[in-house]
């Protein structure tokens, strides 16, 4: 008689009863598998038991812990297997999510022979809310050998692992992904010093400069998508109060960084003659209390209170470059915020004459009139004590003046050293009526359709942001790593919506797109570029391949639900 079969009921309860014990010291996922090996199997009494765990990248069973010969010295797994879900005993026990007690298998052809051949098994899965995460596998030599008693301890065991071993899976999760962040960072440090370095050395040639920043513009803005991207699914997990600082810091120095490297391309583009204003109805309230927002939940130091005036007279819609315009006001607006350290800023928005005006002032440190001039300059700042205390390109008012004049306005300063200062915005005041619903914030898809939707990136993090994205909105995604497997895909499967970056190896985004377009004899889908690409002939290339929406890297995730909403 085994010492499995010697065990009553009193041992059972106390073996299960220094198991949960020992389960609550533990935190990886290996200490757990061990732990169930080592400590629960060998307390039972089994000559042999492997303890599987489910791969969610490949959605296989592999094995992670063992007892008996399959692990004969200590933590190492001999000649390790792994079975799809739903092959094998073990398979079916991982899709069916029911534990299963085979007398002989000699008589069941789902057998899977691994290290050697036994006649009797018991698998039982390891499920939390519904989805199996494990399996707890024992064969022996013998027909018929597991019992009742058997499985109802085996099911114990899996069922007090089951959130231990989910916790610990989205812990090491969290951490790698950490990881993946802080390389990116690294890399994403250095190539900003390169772009520092290299803009100094530019500086002879405008055009040739602005030709190398919208360059290094785009190698940034790949790891800058990750670093964003996945700094923002962070904050949205079950993080301790350690983890949420690390994570805001690592996703508010990355938008400062890209309101930077925006800041630079915009230049570039002005600098080139590409840049081109567009006209759109503009809701003035909401426009400027978004701009105010938008300045006030990125700043985490100063308290001084910012007022909002609004003349009775002014008109509710009028026509423009909302995007330009609330660039511009948020500059100010940030500026103020920057150089205010008690006091008050004001925010007034006025008719005069034919003109709209927008008068940011402020209680701050003020500006010598000697330097009035020289913060409209690109690369400068005034130089004093005081600006010198914080970062920044010295292009944003720059920028700020130029796309006011490309508006046919105009940007204007006063200020007086220890008083404030007061920049003015003029622009054209073109009143229309409303004729667009209102914004909403929300990121909601408001469809139950199950897409079918394809990801094509070559950069692993990148890919796994828009997988984790897609995810948080109930969405799967396959995935192609290049145009070429992109297009192989598409030939196999009906897809409703592509996401296709651009720049890939072995075939590229354009190439990609214009051979799915070539081929009728395939159910076309909506093409959405994904790209870090993003000067004006970028886009119109993405259109002229085939593309039917363009979204710029870093992704925002509320424009990629819109595009899934409206191509639903």
């Amino acid at each position: 008689m085994s010492k499995s079969e010697d065990l009553n009921s009193e041992d059972y309860l106390k073996l299960l009863s220094t198991f949960a014990l020992d389960l609550l010291q533990k935190s990886s996922l290996d200490d757990i598998f061990w732990l169930i090996a080592d400590r629960a199997i060998a307390g039972i009494g089994f000559d042999d038991c492997v303890i599987y765990l489910i791969d969610r990248t490949s959605g296989e069973l592999v094995q992670a812990a063992a007892y008996g010969p399959k692990s004969p010295e200590g933590r190492v797994i001999v000649d390790p297997i792994t079975i799809p879900i739903g092959e094998g005993i073990v398979g079916s026990v991982a899709a069916n999510l029911k534990p299963e007690r085979i007398r002989d298998t000699r008589l069941d052809l789902r057998y899977i022979l691994d290290d050697e051949f036994r006649l009797s098994e018991l698998a039982v899965p390891i499920v939390l809310h519904g989805e199996c995460i494990g399996v707890i596998d024992s064969e022996n030599s013998k027909v018929d050998f597991y019992t009742d008693k058997h499985e109802e301890i085996l099911v114990t065991i899996a069922s007090m692992a089951a959130t231990k071993i989910s916790d610990a899976m989205r812990e090491e999760e969290l951490q790698s992904t950490v990881r993946q962040l802080k390389i990116v960072q690294d890399m994403l440090a250095a190539q900003a010093d390169e772009l520092i370095s290299a803009k100094e050395m530019a500086d002879s040639s405008n055009r040739a400069k602005s030709t190398f920043l919208a360059t290094m513009s785009h190698e940034i803005r790949t790891p800058l998508n990750a670093i964003i991207g996945m700094s923002d699914l962070i904050r949205d997990t079950s993080l301790n109060p350690e983890q949420v600082e690390y994570a805001n810091i690592i996703w508010d120095s990355s938008n400062h960084l890209l309101n930077l490297i925006t800041d630079i391309l915009d230049f570039s583009k002005i600098e080139a003659n590409e840049l081109r204003i567009s006209e759109n109805t503009i809701d003035l309230k909401q426009l400027v209390e978004a701009s105010v927002r938008v300045c006030t939940s990125a700043n985490t130091v100063s308290e001084v209170p910012i007022l909002i005036k609004f003349d009775p007279s002014l008109p509710e819609c009028i026509l423009g470059d909302e995007p330009r315009v609330k660039q511009i006001l948020v500059n100010l607006i940030g500026n103020a915020i920057k150089f205010t350290s008690e006091g008050q800023i004001t925010v007034t928005v006025c008719v005069e004459s034919e003109n709209l005006l927008f008068t940011i002032s402020d209680t701050g440190v003020g500006i010598p009139s000697s330097d009035i001039e020289k913060i409209f300059s690109p690369f400068q700042q005034v130089d004093s004590s005081h600006s010198r205390e914080y970062e920044g390109t010295g292009l944003g008012l720059s920028i700020a003046r130029r796309l006011s004049r490309l508006m046919s306005g105009d940007l204007t300063v006063s200020s007086t050293v220890g008083v404030g200062t007061e920049f003015v915005l003029s622009l054209p005041l073109r009143v229309v009526s409303r004729q667009r619903a209102e914004p909403s914030d929300r990121i909601e898809v408001e469809t139950d359709k199950k897409l079918k939707i394809l990801i094509v990136e070559d950069n692993p993090v990148n890919r796994l942001l828009a997988v984790k994205i897609l995810g948080q909105v109930g969405f799967t995604a396959d995935v192609a790593v290049d145009g070429l497997e992109a297009v192989e895909f598409v030939n196999k499967v009906p897809y409703d919506l592509i996401f296709m970056d651009l720049q890939m190896p072995v075939m590229d985004g354009y190439e990609a797109m214009r051979k799915i377009r070539a081929n009728l004899a395939i159910s076309q889908p909506r093409i959405i570029v994904i790209s870090a690409n993003v000067q004006p002939q970028d886009v119109s290339n993405s259109y002229n391949a085939g593309a039917d929406g363009f979204l710029p890297k870093p992704i925002d995730r509320k424009a990629l639900v819109d595009i899934i909403n409206a191509n639903s």
